[in-house]
């Protein structure tokens, strides 16, 4: 019975069973998945959900064969390119970001500043919600942005590691620039620096579809042209080894409508309002396109938004507490008193029409014209998925998710892109039943073999027991 109870001792004290999982004991798991991957987020400013129906882009067609494509994403009201993009970066609605216009103003001096020089106004960014370059960073990882709104503006003391701004007077439609700044931020940033993030932005086709139309020609030859680029971004990456570390958002701000012209329209000019007066408004900004806001004289308010609602069968007139809750436009302060949206094809005129773009966007963002488009791709994403519609505000917790970063507050929800990913196979879950099993079968292991020990002690005390007698 000695040698019995010896050889159970032994079994107990050397089986593996009782032996804490490595990660229990202070050692980290081996993942055999790859480390976090990159990520490149590119905005293709005014790329309308549709454009790539009526002209060939096989290399977009590509990228959503190898990657996702949603049916559309629909932006932030207002639809137009600072506020948009700020949301893209913040993952907030406009009135919790506060990037609430292209123009920064000040309502007392009547000061405003258009978009490029609106820019370099650190407080008009840096108004409490971080974009996810300073964020990534206070996380320890390395960030970029090429000439992407907000790129220039200071965020409580930091600045994006890595930028270019654009400059004064900037040809936005060059493709040779296009490329050369493509170069830089794959060959130069991701490859050589090492960068975790960039954002990379593309003043096309915005520009295009405001000067010839939605609709036109050369809007058609732009498309082809960021088609072209798509494919120039995916052979870089490729050619500096980068295709399965590096994932890639490509979405825009907005869409595009046609401005409807003179002869079919009444145009909304407020001068010609009866009863409307510019003698009792302290702050104006209109004549920017579809949407206008206003800020009456002390005690105007009521005749000024009683003189201007229901003056003009396409404009919609509200107090800014009044705003539709869905547009996300009402709760900051510097939203004005009284806002003015007009309907697809019109604009808000003041003194006179001095807008005469061909396409605009600023739109209600339900309009289906101001839908944008969105592709994804890369080492993280599924191949070959159509997806439905989704908000640009979750975009944001989607880059965070794939950064491996904890997000800043905000309004967007990882559920609604999620189903995007390829599920992670590598995960501690997933070591934790793979050594269980282990376990389990050393564990049967070493009770067969304590029982055969059993078995071999126990033959062995009968047959001397039988040789004593």
């Amino acid at each position: 019975m000695l040698l019995l109870c010896l050889a159970v001792l032994c079994l107990t004290a050397s089986s593996p069973c009782d032996a804490a999982p490595p990660w229990k004991s202070g050692l980290q798991p081996v993942f055999t998945g790859s480390a976090r991957n990159k990520l490149l987020l590119i905005s293709f400013d005014g790329f309308r959900w549709d454009y790539d129906q009526d002209v060939e882009t096989p290399y977009l067609d590509k990228m959503a064969q190898d990657g996702v494509k949603a049916v559309y994403v629909t932006p932030p009201f207002l639809t137009i390119t600072s506020p948009s993009h700020f949301t893209m970066l913040t993952g907030r609605n406009v009135e919790n970001h506060g990037v609430i216009h292209n123009i920064w103003f000040n309502t007392i001096t009547q000061e405003k500043k258009q978009y490029y020089m609106t820019q370099f106004v650190d407080s008009y960014w840096n108004n409490g919600s971080l974009p996810i370059w300073i964020t990534a960073q206070r996380q320890g990882l390395k960030a970029g942005s090429l000439h992407f709104p907000g790129t220039a503006a200071t965020y409580k003391g930091e600045t994006v590691g890595v930028r270019q701004v654009e400059p004064r007077f900037y040809d936005h439609s060059n493709e040779t620039d296009w490329k050369l700044n493509i170069n830089k931020v794959i060959g130069e940033w991701f490859h050589q620096k090492d960068q975790d993030f960039v954002s990379l932005y593309f003043g096309e086709p915005d520009l295009t579809g405001h000067k010839y139309g939605p609709d036109s020609p050369k809007r058609r030859e732009m498309v082809q042209q960021v088609d072209r680029t798509v494919g120039y971004i995916r052979d870089k990456i490729q050619d500096y080894g980068l295709t399965d570390k590096l994932n890639i958002i490509i979405t825009a701000d907005h869409g595009m409508s046609t401005v409807l012209q003179d002869g079919l329209v009444e145009k909304i000019i407020l001068s010609k309002i009866p009863g409307f007066s510019f003698k009792d408004i302290q702050f104006q900004l209109l004549d920017y396109g579809p949407v206008g806001m206003l800020l009456p004289k002390e005690g105007m308010l009521e005749k000024v938004y009683e003189a201007l609602k229901g003056s003009h069968p396409h404009l919609h007139v509200y107090k800014k507490e009044e705003m539709p809750a869905r547009l996300h436009y009402s709760n900051h302060p510097r939203i004005l008193p009284i806002i003015l949206i007009a309907d697809p094809g019109y604009i808000v005129n003041g003194f006179l029409p001095v807008h005469y773009t061909k396409g605009e966007h600023g739109f209600d963002n339900e309009v289906m014209d101001m839908k944008a488009f969105f592709r994804v791709v890369g080492p993280d994403f599924r191949k070959n998925k159509i997806v439905d519609p989704l908000d640009l505000v979750d975009v944001y917790p989607l880059m965070c998710h794939l950064l491996g970063i904890n997000p800043e507050i905000n309004d967007g929800h990882l559920d609604n892109t999620k189903h995007m990913l390829v599920p992670k196979n590598n995960t501690g879950g997933d070591i934790n039943k793979k050594y269980n099993g282990m376990e389990a079968l050393i564990g049967f292991s070493a009770v067969i073999g304590f029982l055969v020990l059993l078995f071999i002690i126990t033959t062995s005390y009968n047959m001397c027991k039988r040789t004593r007698e």
